[in-house]
C-alpha cells in the first residue's frame, strides 16, 4: 500500500498537463522451466507446485518516465511478477521516485522508491540487463533469520514467501529497491562517484516500514581506475525488525537489532569478454528464538546474538564475434555461514554454523534476435552442505524477453 501511495503522491505533485515529456515502455518475460523434486522458491526460485515443466509469464513491467521541468522528473515501474507463487501476483509499484537533477551540477536527489545503490546486481535486475535466469545467492536464498523472530532455524526450513509460515529473509532484498532519500554525485566523470541513501529499513528487509526507528543508511563509492575496470565499495547499516506486541514482551525493543553489510563489486571488460561479480559480508545483531520463546538475559530482555555470513559470485561472459547478438556465460556462486561464539554458549544449540553453506553453478546462453527480443537458456545446479541428502533442486530455464 505504501508504494501505491508514493506513486500517487509523486505523480500528483504536478498536473499531467505540465509534463514536458512522458515516455512509456515495458518488458514481457515469458518463461519455460523445470526444477528438481526438492524445488522451493525460497531456495532455487522455482515454486514446488510448478517444479515440473511449466510455461508462465515470469514478469510484466510498465515503465513511465515524465519530465516535469529541466531539473525535475518522475520515474515509475509497475511490476507484475511470480515471486513466491509461480503465477502472476497482484501488481506492485516497485519504482516510484521524484528526482531533482540540475543542469549545471553533476548531482541528483531522489525521493520515494528507487533502485538500491548497494552493489552491482540491483543495476542488472531486469531480465533484459542480466545474463542469467537466476539471482545470485546473496539476493535470492532465504536464510535462518526472520524479521519477526530474529535468528530462528525454523525460518529457513519452511514457510512460503507471501504465503503461510515464515520463510526467513535473504541477505539482501531480492527486489533491488529501497524507499527513502537518495543522493548521487558524479565527483569526477568516468572516474569517481558517490551515492548516499537514507532508507526505511536495512538491506535484508522486505517490509514497507513507516516508523523512523527502522531507519538505515547506505554509502557507495564507485571508481573507474581504467577504461576496462569499474569498482564499487558499499556499506549499509540499519534495523530490519519491528515491534509486535502480540509476540514480544514488555521489556523488548526489537528495533534495536541491526544488520551491517559491507560489499565490493567489480566489472572488468576487454574485447569480447567480461568478468563481473560481488562480495557481500553481512553482520547481524539478532535475538534467538527457539520455537517457543526468545533466549533472554538477566533483565528479561531478548539476548543479542552476533552472527555473520558472506556471499560471493563471479560471472564470466563471452560474446562470440562470429555470431552477432549472442553470448555464453558461466557463474560460480557461494553462500557461507560463519560459526558464532554466542551460539556456543547456548545449551542444546546444534546449529553452528547457523545455516547450511550453499554452492551454486550456472551456465547460460543468450541470443538477441533484434533489439527488443532476447532469448536466454540456462541450467543451474547447487549443493547444500551439512544435510543427510543433497536436495534435488537443479533448474532448467528459458526466458524470452520482449521490450516494447
Amino acid at each position: 500500500m505504501i508504494k501505491r501511495l508514493l506513486f500517487l503522491l509523486m505523480v500528483g505533485i504536478v498536473p499531467v498537463s505540465s509534463f514536458s515529456q512522458v515516455d512509456i515502455s515495458g518488458t514481457l518475460d515469458l518463461e519455460v522451466s523445470k526444477g528438481g523434486n526438492d524445488s522451493r522458491w525460497t531456495t532455487n526460485e522455482i515454486a514446488y507446485q510448478y517444479r515440473n515443466l511449466h510455461l508462465a509469464v515470469n514478469q510484466l513491467n510498465f515503465f513511465v518516465s515524465a519530465q516535469v521541468s529541466d531539473a525535475f522528473f518522475v520515474d515509475t515501474r509497475i511490476q507484475f511478477d511470480t515471486w513466491g507463487t509461480g503465477t502472476l501476483n497482484d501488481p506492485r509499484v516497485s519504482l516510484a521516485q521524484l528526482s531533482y537533477e540540475p543542469t549545471d551540477l553533476s548531482i541528483r536527489l531522489s525521493i520515494g522508491r528507487y533502485v538500491s545503490p548497494f552493489g552491482l546486481f540491483p543495476q542488472r535486475i531486469l531480465a533484459a540487463d542480466n545474463s542469467f535466469n537466476h539471482m545470485p545467492l546473496g539476493y535470492a536464498y532465504f536464510i535462518n533469520i526472520s524479521d519477526v523472530f530474529g535468528f530462528w532455524p525454523g525460518a529457513g526450513e519452511g514457510g512460503i514467501y507471501g504465503g503461510e509460515g515464515d520463510p526467513g529473509l535473504t541477505t539482501i532484498y531480492f527486489g533491488g529497491y529501497n524507499t527513502g532519500l537518495l543522493f548521487n554525485w558524479v565527483v569526477v566523470p568516468e572516474v569517481f562517484s558517490l551515492d548516499l541513501a537514507v532508507t526505511n529499513a536495512a538491506l535484508a528487509s522486505q517490509r514497507n516500514y513507516t516508523n523512523l526507528e527502522n531507519i538505515a543508511g547506505i554509502v557507495r563509492l564507485g571508481f573507474q581506475p581504467a577504461i576496462f575496470w569499474q569498482q564499487g565499495i558499499s556499506l549499509s547499516h540499519g534495523s530490519f525488525m519491528q515491534q509486535q506486541d502480540t509476540i514480544y514482551s514488555y521489556y523488548d525493543d526489537f528495533t534495536e537489532f541491526t544488520q551491517t553489510v559491507i560489499g565490493t563489486d567489480l566489472v572488468l571488460g576487454y574485447a569480447y569478454f567480461e568478468v563481473s561479480g560481488e562480495f557481500i559480508y553481512s553482520m547481524w545483531s539478532v535475538p534467538f528464538f527457539d520455537g517457543t520463546d526468545f533466549i533472554r538475559d538477566y533483565y528479561d530482555k531478548a539476548r543479542a546474538i552476533s552472527l555473520a555470513n558472506y556471499a560471493a559470485y563471479v560471472d564470466l561472459r563471452y560474446e562470440p564475434p562470429f555470431i552477432s547478438g549472442s553470448y555464453i556465460a558461466v557463474r560460480y556462486d557461494i553462500l557461507k555461514f560463519l560459526e558464532s561464539d554466542d551460539l556456543k554458549n547456548i545449551d542444546g544449540m546444534i546449529y553452528n554454523p547457523w545455516d547450511n553453506d550453499v554452492t551454486r553453478y550456472q551456465i547460460a546462453v543468450g541470443y538477441k534476435f533484434a533489439e527488443p527480443v532476447l532469448l536466454k537458456l540456462s541450467y543451474m545446479d547447487q549443493k547444500t552442505e551439512n544435510l543427510d541428502t543433497d536436495p534435488k533442486d537443479q533448474v532448467y530455464r528459458a526466458i524470452l524477453t520482449v521490450s516494447f
